[in-house]
């Protein structure tokens, strides 16, 4: 299921609300997203490692001393005061929406986002 125009642009305006009041979190998510891309972790289990949810299965294909360093920074993330602002915003949506939520983390366009078919 693929988030709306609507909810990605509401997506779009929470966190440009974060990015403005809490730039310092803002930072740091967007380091645990793009360390997460970089691992090449599905949106949907980073979420987990954020909600504390297990919706998606570990990855298999990392080596558990490397995956250990992402959840190492997805503890620092979650230790950051205001966190639970950006938690928030998680749990507002539907967990299928992570891998939108954090594409507009990493900069995408509201239109890029919805109209992607391959994105998880």
């Amino acid at each position: 299921m693929y988030a709306s125009q609507k909810t990605v642009h509401v997506m779009q305006q929470e966190l440009d609300y974060i990015s403005h009041e809490y730039p310092e979190l803002y930072a740091r998510i967007q380091h645990v997203t793009s360390f997460a891309r970089q691992l090449q972790v599905k949106y949907r289990y980073l979420a987990d490692l954020m909600t504390g949810e297990s919706i998606e299965p570990e990855p298999k294909f990392i080596k558990a001393s490397v995956l250990e360093l992402l959840i190492v920074e997805v503890g620092k993330l979650k230790a950051m005061p205001q966190f639970e602002v950006f938690l928030k915003i998680l749990n507002d949506n539907d967990h299928a929406d992570a891998p939108e939520i954090f594409l507009l983390i990493l900069g995408a366009g509201e239109d890029t986002v919805v109209n992607n078919a391959i994105i998880s």
